[in-house]
């Protein structure tokens, strides 16, 4: 059998691959990318998370994709449909997403970024300046948040509104016997979700049935909502967005997720959508690295290992995407 390590490769990468070759002697892992056409030609499984359809189609012979992070929605489904390619991925960095995503909203709500702006150039706020209370900040309190996706990542934020005694609702599309920990109801109406609370968590990957699951019209009605994304950019209409922020109509957002990237190592000045999201005042912004930390990194690279060792005993990954639903 021939695995091939497809992504890069960092030292904690090759001291957790050199534990499988001495684990599993009669397996080949390949992780060198320039090896011969033929032995890439005739992988059983590789390693990587962002394949073009042309790619895949040089592996002739393969049965399983570890994606060594959550999001699969890098790879070409319907041709992993039709060859019946298994896809396995990890949560390793869900706490950390989770936790940006938190933070993202107490940054809005507690104008951290305007104020630090303003006191670089000398500028008081606060009780030390107007003595007002509509000069200051505020708080996650006690607010009415929903949660849209309850899987590893909205799981985790949950938890962490609770330290805030945020009544939280979560929106999922299949239901469930009970409400996970840490929500206090779960729904299976987005409309209502979204008309119980004020702050949004949008956690769902990029899917045929989520993407634009945020329509403009949705948006549109969202009177005085904060929205947080920290799912995929996708799953909320661009202009929508935009317009909903710009006319007012949403209290702001929180944006980790994006429309335009720029190209793949090259920090180069991009916009981030086709729209000037990034001028509003409302809005703040990161470039998509909620679960880009090196705890998040190590324990990714960990439960993809767990996927291979799991796979090669099994035949089956602890963690298997379904290649309908792409989750």
């Amino acid at each position: 059998m021939k695995i091939v390590f497809y992504n890069k490769l960092n030292r904690f990468w090759i001291e957790k691959i050199e534990g499988l070759r001495r684990e599993f002697s009669r397996v080949d892992f390949i992780t060198d990318n320039d090896r011969s056409r033929e032995e890439i030609e005739y992988a059983d499984a590789i390693v990587s998370g962002e394949l073009s359809a042309d790619q895949l189609n040089r592996f002739r012979n393969l049965k399983m994709i570890f994606v060594p992070y959550a999001g699969p929605d890098g790879l070409p489904f319907d041709q992993i449909k039709t060859r019946n390619i298994k896809v396995a991925n990890v949560h390793g960095n869900a706490p950390y997403v989770a936790e940006r995503a938190v933070a993202l909203a107490l940054v809005f709500y507690g104008k951290i970024i305007d104020y630090h702006n303003d006191l670089k150039k000398f500028q008081w706020h606060g009780y030390w300046a107007t003595g007002n209370v509509e000069d200051s900040w505020d708080s996650l309190e006690g607010r009415s948040c929903a949660v849209i996706g309850t899987g590893a990542i909205g799981r985790h934020i949950a938890k962490y509104l609770k330290a805030f005694s945020c009544q939280v609702i979560g929106f999922k599309r299949r239901p469930l016997k009970q409400a996970p920990e840490f929500f206090d109801d779960i729904t299976l109406d987005l409309k209502s979700a979204l008309a119980q609370s004020e702050i949004i968590f949008v956690t769902l990957p990029l899917t045929l049935d989520t993407k634009g699951l945020f329509s403009a019209e949705i948006l549109s009605r969202m009177n005085g909502k904060f929205l947080v994304n920290v799912g995929r950019g996708g799953v909320v209409d661009e202009e929508g967005l935009y317009r909903a922020l710009k006319d007012g109509i949403l209290k702001g957002a929180a944006i980790d997720v994006w429309y335009v990237y720029p190209q793949k190592g090259l920090s180069t000045a991009t916009q981030p959508s086709r729209f000037p999201i990034h001028e509003l005042p409302n809005v703040v912004l990161s470039p998509h690295l909620a679960g880009f930390t090196p705890q998040a990194a190590r324990l990714n690279i960990e439960q993809t290992i767990e996927n291979i060792r799991s796979y090669l005993n099994t035949g089956s990954a602890l963690f298997e995407v379904d290649p309908e639903s792409m989750y």
